[in-house]
């Protein structure tokens, strides 16, 4: 029988495989979607329920664990102003599911414009609100390279920010975020920074603790470690001269 299995698979067309993978992770997330969704109000989901999460989203390796998961999911329960991401992904679908549904809005920065609508057309299947994904093109400041946002869409309050992006191959890394955004936080806000193991992220996060008095707190786990940030009441923005003109940016 186990012959027979594996000669059936070997004649299947590549494209067949892949529209039957397809549907079996959409399968899967649409359930693991369902799952959280229906969790009473302020309810954490489990470790179990973010394993399913990830397995449907089928991101090879780049999703964020279930430690970030669950941070991002609590801290989402509570904020009050709008949310930054930076890169999207499956915290985008995550965010949509626990603050849009609180009337919260969720503005992610996106410079794959393939990526982006990947995760818009999951938003639109789940009808999951109040999330909008910003193409947004990576562009070169002195220095380093960031995404190019479409300020002129933006809040200038935002209270939480899920920094995730951009890839670590980008020049500078993650590190952008704070010259070009310190102006359009509140003073409550709160920062989470994944991958603080990587010697790339603990880089960013001493250059940042150096250009800003900032209050920083990680989490370390088997599987690596993420940091929350805080701003201290006396940090005012600095004036960064790299700071970016309005242009490039498109919001979706």
């Amino acid at each position: 029988m186990k012959v027979l299995l594996k000669n059936f698979k070997r004649v299947i067309p590549a494209p067949l495989k892949r529209a039957i993978k397809e549907a079996r992770l959409n399968r899967q997330l649409r359930r693991a979607v369902q799952r959280i969704a229906d969790l009473p109000p302020g309810t954490i989901p489990s470790a179990q329920m973010l394993i399913d999460l990830q397995t449907g989203w089928d991101n090879d390796g780049f999703a964020a664990r279930t430690d970030y998961l669950k941070e991002v999911f609590q801290r989402a329960t509570t904020v009050s102003g709008p949310i930054l991401e930076c890169g999207s992904g499956l915290t985008t679908i995550l965010l949509g599911l626990v603050a849009g549904r609180r009337g919260i809005k969720t503005f992610s920065l996106e410079h794959h414009a393939e990526w982006r609508t990947r995760v818009m057309n999951v938003l639109a299947q789940f009808q999951l609100q109040n999330v909008q994904v910003c193409l947004a093109p990576l562009r070169d400041y002195d220095g380093f390279s960031w995404y190019d946002p479409p300020f002129a869409d933006l809040p200038v309050d935002f209270e939480l920010v899920i920094c995730d992006g951009p890839p670590g191959e980008t020049r500078g890394g993650r590190y952008g975020f704070w010259p070009v955004f310190a102006e359009h936080l509140s003073k409550s806000s709160v920062i989470l920074l994944d991958d603080t193991q990587r010697s790339g992220e603990a880089e960013v996060l001493r250059r940042w603790a150096a250009e800003a008095d900032l209050t920083v707190a990680e989490r370390q786990t088997a599987d690596g470690s993420f940091a929350i940030i805080t701003r201290n009441e006396s940090t005012s923005p600095r004036a960064f001269p790299q700071t970016p003109t309005l242009q490039g940016g498109q919001l979706g």
